[in-house]
């Protein structure tokens, strides 16, 4: 089959968030089939992604077209792309195309794919990864937006893809007809948690003792992630023997939490280790006992499957969707209130034995359900009724 994902950002990006690893995962297993993949999408990122040519780059057998944004810094600064040139050369392919995969839809790049997807009769999915409501931030301009090309986008789709039942609930209110919507959840390739790095390594890097316990946040620097509660909950533990690890790229929010870090007087308890992948990604999971997401927002918590596949024991704020599934099986969860967090932060730092069994819970459940394998097999499943 030959396939196009559309993404606004894409690997080696992974600084910008779960949507370019939850892409670049679906089309690596898609080239691991046997399939033609190719991804179309632009060369912004923290700093411009700079290839010998930015067109037909091979990243592990996916055929990757970085088209050039006008401006990198409106597309870190406004989240606005500007790939001019990727117009014309998608006018042109497109038809080369069975089936296109749209990641996200309020971009440039989803509005042209849609146009020239539905001139060509080419069916396409939709996969929104929690933006499928206009909220939070750009509201009015998210609106405008939906008004102009979104629910076109939208209604147009052959099916859409949302990660849990809360998302299918939100792709209803937009008015998304409900035989359309497929419940597809996010994964993590566990053949990368096969062989775990020694424990221990993360933090002899870092100053930490041994005996110390480690909670961790891993993800974007970002008021959306809830590190300003995080901060606040934290200082609130009674235990004296604990670090946290705040891991991951500045979105804007990190001089409030330093800002409250040397407020209540934590600096040496805090450390910023800024982007970490690959086997630093994996040191730091193996050597944190608590992981964190005290989100005020969350449609999925990939670094949370991630977590899990390293047997770590999860808190959530009830704002994230997965919370349900997470709650009192692989984790705990509370609302997004600091006494409620710090309590729940103090009821596993005194509890080793509910830790393991959380962290069993948690592997297991990433077996049987959140493996990169079965998800890829449940799109290609939901491919196959879109063409036939």
């Amino acid at each position: 089959m030959n396939i196009l994902h559309i993404v606004p950002s894409f690997a080696p990006c992974f600084s910008a968030g779960g949507v370019v690893n939850a892409s670049y995962q679906i089309a690596k297993k898609q080239v691991e089939k046997g399939h033609d993949v190719c991804v179309y999408t632009t060369d912004g990122c923290q700093e411009r992604l700079k290839f010998k040519d930015n067109y037909n780059v091979d990243v592990d057998g996916i055929k990757v077209f970085y088209f050039k944004n006008i401006s990198n810094i409106v597309k870190n600064r406004l989240t606005i792309d500007t790939p001019i040139s990727s117009i014309s050369y998608l006018k042109k392919t497109i038809a080369n195309f069975d089936i296109i995969h749209i990641h996200e839809h309020r971009h440039s790049l989803a509005v042209a794919a849609h146009r020239y997807a539905i001139k060509n009769n080419i069916p396409y999915v939709l996969q929104a990864h929690g933006s499928v409501l206009p909220f939070f931030q750009k509201e009015k301009l998210k609106e405008i937006f939906d008004e102009i090309e979104g629910f076109d986008i939208l209604y147009n789709a052959s099916k859409v893809f949302a990660l849990t039942e809360v998302e299918k609930q939100q792709y209803l209110k937009m008015g998304v007809s409900q035989p359309k919507i497929e419940i597809v959840p996010l994964g993590i390739n566990l053949e990368e948690y096969k062989t775990l790095p020694q424990k221990g390594k993360f933090k002899s890097k870092y100053g930490i003792n041994e005996s110390e316990k480690l909670i961790m946040f891993l993800g974007r620097i970002h008021e959306i992630k809830g590190l300003d509660l995080l901060i606040k909950s934290f200082n609130k533990i009674s235990k004296e023997n604990v670090k946290l690890a705040i891991i991951g790229r500045d979105y804007g929010f990190l001089n409030e939490i330093q800002t409250l870090i040397k407020q209540f007087n934590i600096e040496d308890k805090v450390i910023f280790p800024g982007v970490l992948t690959g086997d630093a990604k994996k040191e730091a999971l193996v050597d944190c006992d608590i992981f964190v997401m005290p989100s005020r927002y969350e449609s999925f918590t990939t670094s949370g499957l991630e977590a899990m596949a390293c047997c770590k024991p999860l808190i959530l704020t009830k704002n994230n969707h997965i919370h349900d599934w997470v709650e009192n099986r692989a984790g705990l969860t509370c609302e997004f209130n600091e006494e409620e967090l710090a309590n729940c932060f103090e009821i596993l730092l005194n509890d080793e034995m509910l830790c393991k069994k959380f962290g069993i819970s948690g592997r297991t459940l990433i077996e049987t359900k959140y493996d990169w394998n079965k998800i890829e097999k449940q799109i290609f499943d939901i491919y196959q009724t879109c063409l036939y």
